[in-house]
C-alpha cells in the first residue's frame, strides 16, 4: 500500500511540475513564417524605438551613456544616422553579428525597420 501511495504521489508532483505554460512563437522561432503586416505606416515611437531599447541599449551597448563602438541607437538621431549611413540594417542583418549575444531579429522586424528607413526616417 505505501508502494502505490508513493508512486501515486510522485506522480503527481511529476504532473504539477510538468505543467502547461506558454510560449510566443516569435521569440521561440525569430525567423518563421509567422504574418506580418507591413502595410500600414511604421512608427518610429512604436514599431523602431521599442525594439533598439530591447535589442541594442540594454547592458549598457549602444545607449547615450556607453556608446558603444561610438553608435548610440536610444535617441531618434543616433538610429537615424545609423539607418541613413547604412550601418543599422548592416548590422542586424548580418547572422550573429548584433544584437550581440543574441538571435538576429525576426524577418517582421527587419521589414518594419528597412520599410521606417525607405520612408525618410520619420520621427513619428
Amino acid at each position: 500500500m505505501k508502494t502505490i501511495l508513493f508512486i501515486l504521489a510522485t506522480a503527481l508532483t511529476l504532473l504539477s511540475v510538468e505543467s502547461c505554460y506558454y510560449d510566443k512563437a516569435e521569440l521561440l522561432y525569430p525567423n518563421s513564417n509567422l504574418p506580418c503586416d507591413t502595410t500600414g505606416v511604421v512608427q518610429f515611437s512604436t514599431d523602431v524605438l521599442p525594439v533598439m531599447n530591447a535589442s541594442c541599449n540594454q547592458g549598457g551597448c549602444h545607449n547615450t551613456v556607453s556608446a558603444s563602438s561610438g553608435v548610440i541607437l536610444d535617441t531618434y538621431a543616433g538610429i537615424r544616422t545609423q539607418a541613413l549611413n547604412g550601418r543599422l540594417m548592416g548590422s542586424i542583418n548580418a547572422t550573429g553579428t548584433m544584437p550581440k549575444g543574441a538571435s538576429k531579429l525576426n524577418n517582421c522586424t527587419l521589414a518594419k525597420i528597412q520599410k521606417w528607413i525607405d520612408a525618410g526616417t520619420p520621427n513619428n
